[in-house]
Protein backbone atom coordinates (compact mmCIF):
# COMPACT_ATOMS: atom_id res chain seq x y z
CA UNK A 1 0.00 0.00 0.00
CA UNK A 2 1.24 3.41 -0.32
CA UNK A 3 2.94 5.17 2.19
CA UNK A 4 -0.58 7.34 2.78
CA UNK A 5 -2.97 5.25 2.76
CA UNK A 6 -1.23 2.59 4.87
CA UNK A 7 -1.54 5.93 7.33
CA UNK A 8 -5.09 6.56 6.92
CA UNK A 9 -5.73 2.70 7.47
CA UNK A 10 -3.80 2.35 10.98
CA UNK A 11 -5.15 6.29 12.37
CA UNK A 12 -8.32 4.74 11.84
CA UNK A 13 -7.95 1.53 13.70
CA UNK A 14 -6.57 3.14 16.41
CA UNK A 15 -9.16 5.61 16.29
CA UNK A 16 -11.37 2.37 16.68
CA UNK A 17 -9.29 1.13 19.32
CA UNK A 18 -9.43 4.18 21.34
CA UNK A 19 -13.63 4.90 21.44
CA UNK A 20 -13.79 1.29 22.54
CA UNK A 21 -11.70 1.69 25.22
CA UNK A 22 -12.69 4.92 25.74
CA UNK A 23 -16.14 3.47 26.18
CA UNK A 24 -15.54 0.70 28.16
CA UNK A 25 -13.71 2.95 30.67
CA UNK A 26 -16.81 5.23 31.00
CA UNK A 27 -19.14 2.41 31.11
CA UNK A 28 -17.22 1.02 33.92
CA UNK A 29 -17.03 4.33 35.69
CA UNK A 30 -20.15 4.61 35.75
CA UNK A 31 -21.22 1.37 37.12
CA UNK A 32 -19.16 1.71 39.78
CA UNK A 33 -20.39 5.41 40.70
CA UNK A 34 -23.95 4.79 40.67
CA UNK A 35 -24.15 1.41 41.61
CA UNK A 36 -21.80 0.72 44.00
CA UNK A 37 -20.93 4.70 45.36
CA UNK A 38 -24.20 6.01 45.14
CA UNK A 39 -26.03 3.21 47.11
CA UNK A 40 -23.17 2.99 49.87
CA UNK A 41 -22.89 6.71 49.86
CA UNK A 42 -26.31 8.15 48.99
CA UNK A 43 -26.03 11.84 50.51
CA UNK A 44 -22.30 12.52 48.91
CA UNK A 45 -22.68 15.51 46.89
CA UNK A 46 -21.88 15.78 42.73
CA UNK A 47 -18.52 17.06 43.56
CA UNK A 48 -17.76 14.09 44.96
CA UNK A 49 -19.28 11.54 42.80
CA UNK A 50 -17.68 12.95 40.30
CA UNK A 51 -13.82 12.73 41.83
CA UNK A 52 -14.83 9.22 42.51
CA UNK A 53 -15.80 8.53 38.98
CA UNK A 54 -12.70 9.98 37.97
CA UNK A 55 -10.43 7.75 40.46
CA UNK A 56 -12.54 4.87 39.24
CA UNK A 57 -11.75 5.23 35.99
CA UNK A 58 -8.08 5.57 36.36
CA UNK A 59 -8.83 2.77 38.46
CA UNK A 60 -10.27 0.12 35.93
CA UNK A 61 -7.15 1.50 33.42
CA UNK A 62 -5.07 0.10 35.41
CA UNK A 63 -7.34 -3.36 35.58
CA UNK A 64 -7.73 -3.43 31.88
CA UNK A 65 -3.82 -2.88 32.06
CA UNK A 66 -2.50 -5.46 33.98
CA UNK A 67 -4.58 -7.98 32.37
CA UNK A 68 -3.81 -6.82 28.92
CA UNK A 69 -0.11 -7.54 30.35
CA UNK A 70 -1.15 -11.12 31.48
CA UNK A 71 -3.40 -12.01 28.29
CA UNK A 72 -0.10 -11.87 26.50
CA UNK A 73 0.82 -15.30 27.68
CA UNK A 74 -2.04 -16.54 27.40
CA UNK A 75 -1.55 -17.63 23.83
CA UNK A 76 -4.39 -16.53 21.31
CA UNK A 77 -5.77 -13.34 22.40
CA UNK A 78 -9.00 -13.84 20.62
CA UNK A 79 -9.88 -17.18 21.88
CA UNK A 80 -8.84 -16.31 24.81
CA UNK A 81 -11.44 -12.75 24.63
CA UNK A 82 -14.03 -14.91 23.17
CA UNK A 83 -13.85 -18.18 26.11
CA UNK A 84 -14.10 -14.97 29.13
CA UNK A 85 -17.00 -13.29 27.49
CA UNK A 86 -18.48 -17.20 26.92
CA UNK A 87 -18.39 -17.64 30.79
CA UNK A 88 -20.30 -14.65 32.14
CA UNK A 89 -22.64 -14.85 28.90
CA UNK A 90 -23.99 -18.05 29.55
CA UNK A 91 -25.16 -17.14 32.54
CA UNK A 92 -26.70 -14.00 31.21
CA UNK A 93 -28.19 -15.60 28.56
CA UNK A 94 -29.92 -18.38 30.69
CA UNK A 95 -31.21 -15.72 33.71
CA UNK A 96 -33.02 -13.83 30.71
CA UNK A 97 -34.21 -16.97 29.04
CA UNK A 98 -35.32 -17.75 32.66
CA UNK A 99 -37.43 -14.39 33.15
CA UNK A 100 -38.67 -14.47 29.45
CA UNK A 101 -39.74 -18.25 29.10
CA UNK A 102 -41.46 -18.95 32.55
CA UNK A 103 -43.69 -17.24 34.77
CA UNK A 104 -43.05 -18.46 38.39
CA UNK A 105 -39.31 -16.89 38.08
CA UNK A 106 -37.96 -15.13 41.22
CA UNK A 107 -35.29 -13.24 42.06
CA UNK A 108 -33.83 -15.96 44.35
CA UNK A 109 -34.06 -18.15 41.43
CA UNK A 110 -32.20 -16.22 39.23
CA UNK A 111 -29.38 -15.02 41.81
CA UNK A 112 -28.64 -18.63 42.38
CA UNK A 113 -28.91 -19.89 38.41
CA UNK A 114 -26.53 -17.31 37.46
CA UNK A 115 -24.51 -17.89 40.31
CA UNK A 116 -24.13 -21.53 39.35
CA UNK A 117 -24.43 -21.17 35.57
CA UNK A 118 -21.08 -19.08 36.08
CA UNK A 119 -18.93 -21.31 38.13
CA UNK A 120 -19.96 -24.03 36.04
CA UNK A 121 -18.70 -21.99 33.67
CA UNK A 122 -15.74 -21.38 35.53
CA UNK A 123 -14.75 -24.90 36.22
CA UNK A 124 -15.00 -25.37 32.63
CA UNK A 125 -12.80 -22.95 31.38
CA UNK A 126 -10.05 -23.47 34.10
CA UNK A 127 -10.06 -27.27 34.59
CA UNK A 128 -11.39 -28.70 31.49
CA UNK A 129 -11.13 -29.18 27.76
CA UNK A 130 -14.56 -28.30 26.95
CA UNK A 131 -14.62 -25.59 23.67
CA UNK A 132 -15.27 -22.50 24.55
CA UNK A 133 -17.92 -22.06 22.27
CA UNK A 134 -20.20 -24.83 24.22
CA UNK A 135 -19.53 -22.19 27.69
CA UNK A 136 -22.88 -20.15 26.92
CA UNK A 137 -25.25 -23.11 26.25
CA UNK A 138 -24.15 -25.18 29.33
CA UNK A 139 -24.01 -22.51 31.48
CA UNK A 140 -26.98 -20.83 29.82
CA UNK A 141 -29.19 -24.30 30.44
CA UNK A 142 -27.37 -24.93 34.07
CA UNK A 143 -28.67 -20.92 34.81
CA UNK A 144 -32.32 -22.26 33.37
CA UNK A 145 -32.60 -25.46 35.49
CA UNK A 146 -30.95 -24.22 38.44
CA UNK A 147 -33.15 -21.05 38.76
CA UNK A 148 -36.05 -22.61 37.93
CA UNK A 149 -35.97 -25.45 40.60
CA UNK A 150 -35.00 -22.39 43.15
CA UNK A 151 -37.94 -20.09 42.09
CA UNK A 152 -40.48 -23.39 42.57
CA UNK A 153 -38.73 -24.23 46.03
CA UNK A 154 -38.30 -20.21 47.63
CA UNK A 155 -41.13 -18.32 45.67
CA UNK A 156 -41.53 -14.88 46.20
CA UNK A 157 -42.15 -13.38 49.38
CA UNK A 158 -45.08 -10.63 49.62
CA UNK A 159 -42.04 -8.08 50.59
CA UNK A 160 -40.15 -9.04 47.73
CA UNK A 161 -42.86 -7.99 45.70
CA UNK A 162 -43.88 -5.14 47.25
CA UNK A 163 -39.97 -3.67 46.93
CA UNK A 164 -39.34 -4.88 43.31
CA UNK A 165 -42.60 -2.51 42.40
CA UNK A 166 -40.93 0.56 44.00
Amino acid sequence: MPHGISGLLISAILAAAMSNLSAALNSLSSTTVVDFYGRWRPQASEERRVWISRLATVGWALVLFVLAIMARHGGRVLEVGLSIASVAYGSLLGVFLLGVLTKRASERGAMAGMLVGFLLNMYLWLFTRVPFTWYVAQGGCATMFVGYVVSRLLPSTPADALEASH
